[in-house]
Order: structure tokens, then sequence, then C-alpha cells
């Protein structure tokens, strides 16, 4: 064996390490705008309202669930946001399931009972949760992993009544919240709305070193993907 094939030979497990640990554009998906939940209560209900981060979230998990054809996959695994790739999600039974599944709750170890309502507007007005739980006076655990399955990276900023606050991981999956000394309010108001946008502002010094440490890397690959698309 010749000394240069040698060292070609000897080169080829570095070279499949450095592969593997460099970030590829679908690795560093997760990392951009975070997802935002808000928890609050109407009636006997506890609603939860969920919604994405970025539009290409919405097309990786439309492609995920099967609901977008295998062709919009890139090679790198990247599913670029395509006008009309809302409603067909929103529309197909496959995203209500994913959602109920995804958000859940439970109080004193009871689970709660969830409904998907529609969603009107799934890119600005997320997808809501109905869940009717057991009577009682204890906190409600609300839990809240939509997307870890597809990337462990994945965070939801949440917001809820009274100014409580909460970061959902794939680590921390779940919260209790307090709900019985605070009034109703539908998910979809002003206030509710203003309460989301303030729980983004305080939490993102959570996840400041995280977003950090791939923001570059994720905004330069965004640019290319885009020009490349046009």
């Amino acid at each position: 064996m010749s000394r240069s094939l040698s060292l070609r030979l000897a080169a080829l497990p570095l070279a499949a390490a450095a592969l593997a640990s460099a970030p590829s554009p679908a690795d560093a998906h997760p990392f951009g705008p975070p997802q935002t939940a808000e928890v609050t209560t109407a009636g006997d209900e506890v609603l939860v309202r969920w919604r994405f981060g970025a539009d290409d979230d919405l097309s990786a998990l439309a492609a995920s669930l099967g609901v977008l054809p295998a062709d919009r996959v890139l090679l790198d695994g990247v599913v670029l946001y395509t006008d009309g790739d809302d409603d067909l999600l929103a529309g197909d039974p496959s995203f209500a399931a994913y959602a109920e599944t995804h958000l859940r709750a439970q109080r004193d170890g009871e689970p709660c009972e969830g409904a998907t309502r529609p969603a009107e507007d799934l890119r600005d007005d997320g997808v809501v949760v109905a869940l009717t739980c057991p009577a009682g006076d204890g906190p409600v655990t609300v839990a809240v992993d939509m997307l870890t399955d597809l990337h462990p990276a994945y965070r939801t900023l949440a917001t809820g009544p009274g100014g409580q606050r909460a970061v959902y991981t794939a680590e921390t999956p779940s919260h209790d919240w307090s709900l019985t000394t605070v009034t109703a309010a539908d998910p979809g108001s002003s206030a509710a709305s203003g309460a989301a946008t303030s729980a983004a502002l305080q939490l993102g010094g959570v996840l400041t070193g995280f977003a950090a440490a791939a923001g570059l890397g994720t905004v330069a690959w965004r640019r290319v993907s885009r020009r490349k698309v046009a």
C-alpha cells in the first residue's frame, strides 16, 4: 500500500467526525425564533394557544405528518415554507391529533380531556386546545412538547394568568399553573396577545446564549436558501 493511500485512509475517520459535528441547516433549524404559548381559562376550560416561531417550522411539521409531499423536503432535510402550507396543515386531521397529543394537562394526577378548536389562521393565531379538567383548587399541570419530537432543541415560551411564565423544553415539558384566582380570558384577546409578547421579551434572556451559538449560521443559511428559492 502506498504512503499516499495510507494517509488518505487514515484521514477518513477524522473527516467523518468533522462532518458529523458540523451543524447542517437542518440541525440549525430549531435555533430560530422560539414558539410561544398562552395558558388561560374560559369557564370550566383551560385553553392552551400555541404558535409557531417561524413559517418554516410549520412546513417542517406538515412534512413530518405527511401533509406535504416528500419532494418538498430538501436534500439536507429542510422544508421551506410555501403559501398555503398553513391551510393544508390546519385542515388535516393529523394536525388536530398531534396538537391534542402534545398540548395536554392534568390536575391532581387526573388527565384533562382535550379537544382542538378549528384554526382559522394558523400562521398568526396558532392552534388552541381546550382542556376540561377535574374540579379542584390545585394547580393544573400543562405539558407542551410541540416539535421536540422533530428536534430536542425546540423551545416554547409560555405565559399564564397573573404574569406567570415558563420555558418548555425537551427536558422540562411540563409546568404547574395556578388558575383558581384569575379572571377568565380568551387566548385570542388583545390582553392575552399582549401577555404573550411580554413573556417572550422577559424570557428571551433565558435563551440568549443558546441562540447566539447558532444564530449567525442560521441567518446566513436562511438568506442563501431563500435566494435559491427565488
